[in-house]
């Protein structure tokens, strides 16, 4: 009788068993392979970030950018005032990133650069537009809001602006085949100007670097 008994515990707990495992399956959702690759976290993929982060200044920057000879005469009396004045982005303590625009006449050009004379910046500011080693993309992606939390560390960090870099040099080789004859001409710049300031104001006899986005050619 005791042996019964145990025999129909056994078969009672088999049954229950089988019942959940029927009702689990029927509440489980099994993926399609696409299903399964549509949720899994997506690979870093630097350049298609630095493509899409490119794309993103060439369209928003023509409406974001401010007067090149408004923001420096404001950086060089106040630079954390002129952050908050002209919407800076500031990716770390001290440093800035502007949106910026100028038309300005070549007073120097070469492979590497052009130098510019532009309306409302001082006489002894130098304004520099670089064309080659001196292009920096990391200040393009902190304009444009990609932080380091966004990478997966330092070097996936990087190399977002140094994918941004070769689409810059892309373009400016494109736009400016031939920086030498530009001297003496007027140009239109829509970019970036990164300030790394040491104290409340920047020096005028600093020399500032206006990343391109766009460069227009004039007369």
């Amino acid at each position: 009788m005791q042996r019964t008994h145990r025999t129909r515990n056994r078969i009672i707990g088999a049954v229950a068993l089988v019942v959940l495992v029927v009702a689990m399956a029927l509440n489980t959702k099994f993926l399609t392979p696409a299903e399964v690759a549509a949720i899994a976290p997506k690979p870093f993929d630097p350049a298609a970030i630095a493509a899409d982060l490119y794309a993103k200044a060439g369209e928003e920057l023509p409406d974001r950018a401010q007067p090149l000879g408004e923001v420096v005469p404001a950086l060089q009396a106040d630079v954390a005032a002129a952050a908050d004045k002209y919407e800076a982005t500031s990716p770390a303590e001290k440093s800035y990133v502007f949106p910026v625009e100028l038309t300005g006449t070549v007073a120097e050009a070469t492979d590497a650069s052009l130098r510019l004379e532009v309306d409302g910046v001082p006489a002894q500011t130098p304004v520099i537009v670089p064309l080659s080693n001196a292009v920096n993309g990391s200040v393009i992606r902190d304009l444009m809001g990609f932080k380091f939390a966004d990478a997966p560390g330092q070097t996936g960090y990087q190399y977002v602006g140094d994918e941004i870099k070769k689409l810059m040099l892309a373009s400016i080789e494109s736009s400016v085949p031939d920086p030498a004859s530009l001297e003496g001409k007027q140009v239109t710049v829509v970019g970036a100007l990164g300030v790394q300031a040491t104290g409340s104001t920047v020096p005028r006899a600093k020399p500032l670097n206006v990343q391109p986005v766009t460069i227009e050619v004039g007369s």
